[in-house]
């Protein structure tokens, strides 16, 4: 689908579409399964279905990935978004785009030959996940795939790390929000990543990064220190570095500020999508002129409230209620 006319949305997500399915599984369980707890790994669709099948766990199913989780929390915080992926012709891609239509967000989703991209969210008793990914559709989106009128009259362009699968794509998207005058906002989405492609991200966070988000693992694997000292690192190479350290709340650096803010004390039930969500408040509040401290809280809140349920898609009364914590969107 292309943009159709000028100004529908001021947000534009970019990152591949996916349908989560939410298993509960033993530690021992991870044990048989190739790749690390806690972790994110793709597989071949023959080896997903295998542990699927194997779990023996009942399925919780809702569209999902780390951008679209954060666009649909800014939807529903007021904000006019739309996401840009590949979904295939499937009975996955139909579910996904059913759930954005339902929140008003512009699906500018391109067809693809291949499956919808699915992934099993592996939560354990202590509500940890690991993440195995198939891919699919998500792994055929290329630079050439982005257009100057996606970008066209954006605030804010949020991008997953994920993109970096295919690394002329998330260049091509920091070029094309820049050239739109947006401001960057980047998730990298899993110590894995961070790992393989440490050079590509320091390049693209210090020239075009306006709000970079990180997790304890993937600023340790980035900068190569602990929480505190990583923000430090990383809010010089961009304007604001944010650093997710989960019931520990986060540090948050910009220009020659470094400071902790807390998390809400709550019993994780799964951790699925509180990054994601807490991007949504944090970024709510940026866009909205909020202090640092504010957007901290905003973001605090929701990432709360989705730790309590199964999978990052937190039910409607539920944000009618964080919309009465969350000052909303002014127009």
């Amino acid at each position: 689908m292309s943009k159709s006319e000028p100004n529908q949305y001021d947000i534009l997500g970019i990152g591949a579409p996916f349908l989560d399915h939410i298993l509960t599984v033993s530690d021992e369980f991870l044990t048989k399964i190739p790749g690390a707890k806690g972790g994110m790994e793709p597989v071949d669709y023959k080896s997903f279905l295998q542990i699927l099948e194997n779990s023996g766990s009942a399925v919780n199913l809702a569209g999902g990935g780390s951008s679209a989780n954060t666009i649909k929390g800014l939807a529903q915080l007021g904000h006019r978004c739309a996401l840009l992926g590949k979904i295939g012709n499937d009975q996955a891609g139909k579910t996904f785009l059913e759930e954005i239509k339902k929140l008003n967000i512009v699906p500018l989703l391109l067809p693809s030959s291949l499956a919808t991209g699915q992934v099993l969210c592996l939560v354990t008793p202590d509500g940890q996940r690991t993440f195995r990914d198939y891919l699919g559709a998500g792994q055929e989106m290329q630079a050439s795939d982005l257009k100057p009128a996606h970008f066209e009259g954006t605030k804010l362009v949020h991008i997953e790390g994920y993109t970096l699968m295919n690394e002329p794509l998330t260049q091509r998207a920091m070029e094309l929000a820049k050239e739109a005058r947006a401001k960057i906002s980047f998730d990298l989405a899993s110590f894995e990543l961070a790992e393989h492609y440490k050079t590509q991200i320091v390049h693209l966070v210090a020239h075009h990064v306006d709000v970079l988000f990180a997790n304890v693992d993937e600023t340790r694997t980035l900068t190569g220190h602990e929480p505190k000292k990583g923000c430090a690192i990383l809010k010089d190479l961009c304007g604001i570095a944010v650093v997710m350290m989960g019931k520990e709340g986060c540090w948050v650096g910009h220009e020659d500020q470094i400071m902790h803010f807390p998390a809400y004390p709550v019993e994780p039930l799964d951790t699925t999508g509180a990054g994601d969500l807490f991007a949504a408040g944090f970024l709510h509040g940026y866009l909205e002129g909020r202090s640092l401290r504010e957007c901290a809280h905003y973001g605090a809140l929701a990432a709360a409230e989705v730790v309590q349920i199964f999978g990052a898609a937190i039910p409607d009364e539920t944000w009618e209620k964080l919309r009465k914590d969350i000052p909303q969107k002014r127009n």
